[in-house]
């Protein structure tokens, strides 16, 4: 039988459409597969940051003021001024304000309080029969009520008691049930021990939450049919959405053998596992709680099944589509026996062709009033909706989701798109802008204010380049400004001066001040293409990287940053072998005291022994080390040698010299740091007051609180504190005021000119009468002449170090430089 040429078109007609349909369905599919899963996995992530931001606010809120708790006692203790009745008003408004505590408590040591507990035996509702201070101040209903502690003495049932009494350090406790008026209630407790000066262990301070309100919290989150969990350090229940029963029971295992350890390492990251409550395949999540030195972990658990659902509705949709499809191409092979069809199979056949090839401009023009006209229509919805669909992907891929500025693909894409302009007194430059100390500050913050401050410095760079450029972020704290059309040098120079002082400008979050200051490096081509448009990107980079070392500064790109880059990668890779390989060395530079004449001390300064490069000084490999994170085994190294050459002066017979070490802001950051520093001292046998430590003040941008805390914890020890550069940073009297110093350093800049800038010795005599009206001694360092020594004299500076009396030397000549000078 013969086929005649409509028949034949009209099946293939048919066969191209069911083919294009096909495959246009199954990608879209599979993007639907992966946006249900995207969906469901946004949901877990925004109810458990939610609910872990919440829970970390209303946990630090509880240990700051438990904390600030801790100390009234310890100060009634220490000034005599202890009244149980005050003490038990304070922990009774401590409750009140804090509703989502169940209940706080103090328990003292037999007589540690007052020294008066035979007066007390069952004195009053919060009294037992021995008449320690033991009062527990719980929330009942609308009432707070004062009872006894129970049990404090017992193993095991009192380890509330007995944890912080034997380890003298805050303790998280692991859920646990205690008896409050005859009824038995789960809770867990944050515990801090109360010590004397001396370190004696007085008693303990303590908040209570109840695990029955956790529960309750956890069990109204229900992400898409899922549940929600938390869990202790422990490795137990604190919280279970989906059944009660398992609170303060172990961690379920997992049916497929994944162990929780493996998840904790992978917490923040989607995965997909199996579940023993709910089977089958579910997305978990989980988001760590920091408790002090402990972790509770939220986890998010949703049926993977559930993340499908609009999935398999489209599949369901895209099967009757495709069967409607059918059913119109079987009525086209009966009824179309006309010219009209013939057309209309070309235009089917053409546009389909160039949808294939992904073509999304071509659309069907079909006006027959007939089935052709419908299925074209639906044809070109496809399109546009699949046209919708990529531009939304091509976004996502050429955008930064954070801030909506172009990403580096974006960058790449930007140049590909541009034609080559020839060189016509125009060119094109890029800034290359990185954030300084930005990871030292989002590492101290939460992550999500880390990412307010970067949309503020991206919406500041957009309104500093307005019309004149593009701004992209390339990833981390690193931005790039294109600039097209550059006329001049001085301009372009301008502009960076713009950004760099835009940014400098405070930023207030949170009732906080953000001092941040940014590097930039500058490439620039006469012309913009794809090629150099790359290059101007590693040009701009290796400038950048020489802009780091002085910070808060710009660099135009030269051929020469490319050897200087090349010695500090390698300088920068060989600091960890050199410390091993005993190739760092210090150098000591006498301190003078002018009444006297003599020397009272020297600042210990380090040198690099390269055995390439030679002697390298401080400046080259210091701010290397500070960003890679190895200044703070190499301070330790310093000030433990240190420690060890004055042990050695001593066992030469000079017992009175002080030595200084500088301490950087990523040491001061540490938790540990005191411990650290009185370990070091009291390992080398030397007085802490041989020890001075000199400090800058950028030590103060980030949380100066905490800061000045440590400072009064080291003068405690007897150590001696030096405020070092007074004079090039964000010097500011107020500082001085609430420091505890011993010495005030001037940096060398106030005396450069001295003798010649009567302004600069008004300056240098002022700032020499307020550090002594505030007990500090003033050292200045950088003299050279006699003229700026007589002058310095003259206005009753203490102390000098500086050339004129010596260089930094090694250990063996100073000592001999000390000797001749007593002499």
């Amino acid at each position: 039988m013969r086929v005649g040429i409509a028949h034949k078109l009209i099946f293939t007609l048919g066969a191209l459409m069911i083919l294009s349909f096909t495959l246009l369905a199954s990608i879209q599919l599979m993007k639907l597969y992966d946006v249900s899963l995207r969906q469901g996995e946004l949901v877990a992530q925004n109810q458990s940051n939610a609910y872990t931001t919440k829970m970390s606010i209303e946990t630090n809120d509880a240990l700051i003021r438990l904390e600030g708790l801790q100390q009234s006692l310890q100060q009634m203790k220490e000034y005599n001024m202890t009244d149980r009745s005050e003490a038990v008003r304070l922990i009774e408004n401590f409750v009140r304000e804090q509703p989502y505590i169940l209940g706080v408590f103090t328990v003292w040591e037999p007589n540690a309080f007052d020294n008066q507990d035979g007066n007390f035996r069952n004195k009053s509702s919060y009294d037992d029969d021995t008449g320690r201070f033991v009062p527990y101040i719980v929330r009942q209903g609308d009432k707070i009520v004062a009872y006894p502690n129970k049990n404090y003495e017992n193993i095991g049932d009192g380890d509330y008691y007995q944890i912080p009494k034997r380890t003298k350090k805050f303790a998280l406790m692991e859920p646990y049930y205690y008896d409050i008026n005859g009824e038995r209630i789960l809770i867990s407790s944050f515990v801090y021990p109360i010590l004397d000066e001396q370190g004696k262990f007085l008693g303990v301070v303590g908040a209570d939450i109840s695990l029955d309100m956790v529960q309750q919290e956890v069990e109204k989150i229900r992400p898409m049919g899922g549940y929600a969990t938390m869990i202790t350090a422990g490795d137990s229940y604190l919280a279970n959405g989906f059944d009660r029963a398992l609170v303060s029971k172990p961690y379920l295992p997992l049916p497929k053998g994944e162990s929780l350890e493996e998840l904790k390492e992978q917490a923040l990251t989607i995965m997909y596992t199996s579940d023993p409550m709910l089977g089958g395949t579910v997305m978990r999540l989980l988001n760590p709680i920091h408790i002090k030195d402990q972790t509770w972990y939220f986890e998010t658990i949703i049926p993977k099944g559930n993340m499908l659902k609009d999935y398999y509705k489209g599949l369901s949709n895209t099967i009757i589509i495709s069967l409607v499809a059918f059913v119109f191409t079987t009525m086209l092979m009966i009824l179309l026996i006309r010219k009209i069809v013939l057309q209309n199979i070309r235009k089917v056949v053409h546009v389909s062709s160039a949808l294939v090839e992904g073509d999304t401009d071509q659309k069907l023009d079909i006006d027959t009033k007939d089935e052709f006209e419908f299925m074209a229509q639906q044809f070109n919805r496809m399109i546009d909706h699949r046209k919708a669909s990529e531009e939304l992907i091509e976004f996502q891929a050429t955008h930064d989701l954070l801030t909506g500025l172009p990403n580096r693909y974006g960058y790449t894409r930007h140049i590909e798109q541009i034609h080559t302009v020839p060189y016509s007194n125009k060119q094109a430059a890029l800034l290359y802008i990185d954030l300084d100390r930005f990871k030292v500050i989002n590492d101290t913050l939460d992550y999500a204010m880390g990412d307010q401050l970067l949309k503020q410095f991206a919406d500041r760079l957009k309104q500093t380049v307005g019309s004149n450029g593009r701004v992209f972020r390339f990833g981390g704290d690193e931005f790039v400004v294109l600039l097209n059309d550059v006329n001049h040098m001085n301009p372009l120079l301008l502009v960076a001066d713009d950004i760099l002082l835009t940014i400098a400008e405070p930023i207030q979050l949170n009732d906080r001040l953000f001092y941040i200051t940014a590097s930039i490096g500058i490439s620039l081509q006469h012309e913009l293409t794809e090629e150099t448009g790359d290059r101007m990107v590693k040009e701009a980079d290796t400038a950048l990287f020489v802009a780091k070392k002085q910070r808060n500064t710009s660099r135009l790109y030269s051929p020469s940053m490319k050897d200087v880059s090349k010695r500090e990668q390698e300088l920068e890779n060989g600091l960890f072998p050199a410390l091993e390989g005993e190739q760092f060395v210090l150098y000591y530079q006498p301190k003078v005291d002018l009444k006297s004449g003599q020397i009272y001390g020297a600042e210990a300064l380090i040198r690099w022994r390269h055995p390439e490069f030679g002697m390298i000084s401080p400046l080259d490999f210091i701010p290397l080390a500070e960003k890679t994170g190895f200044i703070i085994p190499l301070g330790e190294w310093v000030l433990r040698t240190a420690c060890k050459q004055i042990k050695m002066w001593e066992q030469q017979g000079v017992t009175a010299l002080t030595v200084s070490v500088n301490m950087s802001m990523l040491q001061f950051q540490q938790k540990h740091i005191v411990e650290t520093i009185q370990s070091i001292i009291t390992e080398a046998s030397v007085r802490p007051e041989q020890i001075e430590l000199e400090l800058t003040e950028t030590i103060f941008m980030d949380n100066p609180d905490h800061t000045l805390k440590i400072l009064r914890e080291l003068q405690q020890l007897g150590i001696r504190l030096s405020l070092d550069d007074f004079g090039t940073g964000y010097s500011s009297l107020s500082y001085l005021q609430n420091i505890p110093l011993h010495y005030l350093k001037l940096d060398k800049s106030f005396i450069h000119d001295i003798v010649s800038d009567f302004k600069k010795q008004m300056i240098f005599k002022s700032l020499v009468v307020i550090a002594h009206n505030l007990n500090m001694k003033v050292v200045t360092e950088g003299v050279e002449t006699d003229e700026e020594l007589q002058i310095i004299r003259q206005h009753k500076c203490d102390l000098v170090q500086g050339y004129i009396y010596s260089p930094p030397v090694t250990a063996e000549c100073f000592i001999k430089l000390y000797q001749k000078h007593v002499s």
